[in-house]
């Protein structure tokens, strides 16, 4: 998915080992474009904070994005 949204394999520089490693200390994130909305980039990185509580719930989630759409004025 992320290779469709921006054109680059994730992680194509990292070996595997250092893939693995991140994926189980859940801090490896795909790097974020500069070109990226900043109202997405800001959705991403509080829905990847290593604090559960602190992540928005998918209904929070859902209205972010519902509201984003209407911003664009797509439904």
């Amino acid at each position: 998915m992320w290779e469709l949204l921006t054109g680059d394999e994730p992680y194509k520089d990292m070996h595997c080992a250092s893939i693995i490693g991140g994926i189980v200390n859940s801090t490896l994130r795909p790097q974020i474009p500069t070109w990226c909305d900043p109202e997405w980039k800001s959705l991403m990185e509080s829905s990847w904070d290593s604090d559960p509580a602190v992540r928005p719930s998918f209904p929070e989630i859902a209205q972010k994005l519902r509201n984003m759409a209407a911003a664009m004025n797509l439904k």
